[in-house]
């Protein structure tokens, strides 16, 4: 069990290290002796964990997607209400914690790889189903049953689009324009009231306060 126990941190580690070599050189640049400097370790302890750059890639993909998953759980847990945890959702993607600039073209990078590597493409497409889960979830409360699909694979899509494009042009995301942007689609598809409108952006304020707080560069540092 023990050794199982510091094969897994190890993992975690090296995990962490390939994340960070490919938001500093990029996916080209990314080698198994790049990600073991950062860790501190060989070439070969690398290739002990990970025996190839497809299975290091992988790992990567569920390290930059747990994140996602870490964040939206730690907002998750002071949302009250279907609109806060739907602001949760709008959070986890768009925090600055994960929303920046070395991450957004780290990702592109990333994702320019998943046509051609099919274990990639699963754990993309489960990142994908879940997006929209979690979206799907919360706009119940707000649309008939036969819209709610669509709307959360238009939004899942926004969400996508906003990262692609923050990844491919040299400039500073900017998270509160991104939130803006998701705000404005979303009343607009949800044909909110002018009182939903008033609990969308309460809720808004309400996660952004807390984002601040509980989402830190330490979400970073592998467990």
């Amino acid at each position: 069990m023990q050794a199982r126990s510091i094969s897994s941190i190890r993992r975690s580690e090296l995990s962490q290290a390939a994340f960070e070599a490919v938001i500093r050189y990029g996916l080209r640049g990314t080698t198994l002796e790049k990600v073991g400097e950062i860790a501190g370790v060989s070439k070969g302890v690398v290739l002990h964990h990970f025996k190839d750059k497809s299975a290091l890639l992988e790992a990567v993909f569920r390290r930059s997607n747990s994140l996602l998953n870490i964040s939206l759980l730690r907002l998750y847990r002071h949302a009250e209400s279907p609109y806060e945890r739907f602001w949760a959702i709008a959070y986890a993607n768009f925090s600055e914690t994960i929303y920046n600039r070395e991450v957004c073209q780290a990702w592109v990078s990333l994702l320019a790889e998943v046509p051609h590597n099919s274990m990639c493409q699963r754990v993309q497409a489960a990142n994908n189903a879940r997006i929209k889960s979690n979206l799907s979830h919360e706009l119940r409360h707000f649309l008939v049953e036969n819209r709610v699909s669509e709307v959360a694979n238009l939004l899942g899509t926004l969400i996508d689009g906003i990262w692609v494009r923050a990844g491919l042009f040299a400039i500073t995301p900017d998270c509160d324009k991104a939130l803006d942007e998701f705000e404005f689609t979303t009343l607009y598809l949800v044909e909110a009231s002018s009182e939903q409108q008033k609990y969308h952006k309460a809720a808004r304020e309400k996660i952004k306060t807390i984002a601040k707080i509980a989402l830190s560069p330490e979400l970073f540092q592998p467990k």
